[in-house]
C-alpha cells in the first residue's frame, strides 16, 4: 500500500539533509556539501537495492530507485535553490497493537514485525506515518508579521495489514492457508507541525532541533480513512 515507497523517498531525504549539515560543520563548501551529501545518500539507497536485487525473498525494485530519487531530489533540489529545507520529509511512529491480536493474527503479527518497539518502529508500516511538512513563513515570502516556526503537514498512513499484498498467509509448522477478515485501509491526514530550526532556542535545548527535523511533532490531525471516512484525532502521533 505503497508505505514502504514513502520510506525510501523519507529515508534518502533525511539521510542526504543531516549528513550535508555534517559536510557544512566539518568545513566542506556549500556546493560541495550538497552533491557529496546526495551523492551519498542515494548510493546508499541503491546499494540497497541491489542487495535486494540478490536476494531470492526481495528482488529489485524500479519503483524503489524512483522514490529514492524522489528523497534526493527533493533535498538536493532545495538546497541549491533556496539554500535551505522548506519542505522536509518526516516519520512518526505509535505501535499498532496488531501483535497484541489473539491467534493466529497475533501470532502472524509478531512473526513480521517483532516483539518489542525496539523493532516495530521500523518493521511495523502499520504504525508508521510519513509526513510533507512545509514551513508556511518561508514558503510565502518570509513576512515580518507571520511566525516562523508553523508547518502545514500533509501525512500518509495504512493499517490492518498481515501481509504485503494481502492478508493471507501459511505458517512454517502448518500447510494450511490462514486468510484475515481484517480491513486493510489508507490513511490520509492534514496537521501542523513546528519548524524548531528556525526557533530560538537555549543551549541546553538545541539537541532538539536535529530530533525534531526527522520526527513530526505530535499534533491534532484531521484524517480521511479509506474504510471509515473523515476522522478527527485529538492527538495523532
Amino acid at each position: 500500500m505503497q508505505m514502504d515507497k514513502l520510506g525510501h523517498a523519507t529515508t534518502a531525504y533525511q539521510a542526504g539533509n543531516n549528513l550535508y549539515k555534517i559536510n557544512r560543520w566539518a568545513g566542506i563548501k556549500e556546493k560541495n556539501s550538497i552533491w557529496l551529501a546526495g551523492g551519498l545518500s542515494y548510493s546508499f539507497q541503491l546499494a540497497v537495492e541491489l542487495m535486494d536485487g540478490f536476494s531470492s525473498g526481495w528482488g529489485f525494485s524500479n519503483y524503489d530507485l524512483l522514490f529514492n530519487t524522489i528523497g534526493s531530489g527533493l533535498f538536493i533540489s532545495q538546497q541549491l535553490g533556496w539554500h535551505e529545507q522548506r519542505i522536509k520529509l518526516k516519520f512518526t511512529f505509535w505501535p499498532s497493537g496488531l501483535t497484541n491480536l489473539p491467534d493466529p493474527e497475533g501470532r502472524r503479527a509478531q512473526n513480521l514485525f517483532g516483539t518489542g518497539l525496539h523493532e516495530q518502529w521500523l518493521k511495523d508500516y502499520n504504525g508508521e506515518t510519513f509526513w510533507l511538512s512545509a514551513n508556511i513563513w518561508s514558503l510565502v515570502g518570509k513576512p515580518n508579521n507571520f511566525p516562523k516556526w508553523i508547518n502545514l503537514a500533509l501525512g500518509y498512513s495504512a493499517n490492518g495489514m498481515l501481509g504485503a499484498e494481502s492478508n493471507t498467509w501459511k505458517f512454517e509448522d502448518s500447510p494450511n492457508l490462514i486468510s484475515s477478515s481484517r480491513p486493510r485501509e489508507r490513511q490520509f491526514l492534514l496537521s501542523l507541525d513546528i519548524e524548531t530550526e528556525n526557533m530560538k532556542l537555549p543551549k541546553a535545548l538545541l539537541w532538539i532541533k536535529p530530533i525534531f527535523g526527522v520526527v513530526k511533532i505530535p499534533f491534532p490531525a484531521l484524517e480521511w480513512n479509506s474504510n471509515k471516512g473523515m476522522v478527527f484525532n485529538p492527538l495523532y502521533f
